[in-house]
Parts: C-alpha cells; structure tokens; sequence
C-alpha cells in the first residue's frame, strides 16, 4: 500500500499579509491625544479643587498678624 498516493493536499490560496504602518501612527497618535484629554480633564479638576479650598481657608481665617494685637484669655 503506498500511503504518498493516498494523500490529497488542498491549497487554499491567502493574501499576503502587510503591515499597516499608517494604521500604527494614526492609533498611537490618538492614543496619545486621549491620554492628553484625560490628563487635562484631571489637571483642570484638580486644580480648581485647590483653587476653592484655598480660597476657603483664607475667607474663614483672620489675616496674620492681627492675633498680636489681641490680648490672650485670661481665666
């Protein structure tokens, strides 16, 4: 029995495959702009979060220097 003849081989002809070095940049340019959104968005909050407390603590606190003009407690 000879088992070369029994064999059949099917080729499926497959495009080539390429490298879509434009589809690379494009992706990692708007990769990188997201992540440069983002960061703004955050930097933006954050800030005016500071912004605000500042703004808090100096309205609810007496200017400095007005405490030595005070006289202490005394019980």
């Amino acid at each position: 029995m000879n088992l070369l003849a029994d064999q059949v081989v099917t080729w499926v002809h497959t495009p080539k495959p390429t490298l879509d070095l434009v589809g690379i940049v494009v992706g990692a340019l708007m990769g990188a702009l997201f992540c440069a959104v983002v960061a703004l968005c955050m930097g933006s909050a954050l800030g005016a979060v500071f912004i605000a407390r500042n703004r808090r603590r100096e309205a609810s606190a007496p200017a400095p220097g007005l405490g030595l003009l005070e006289f202490p407690d005394r019980p």
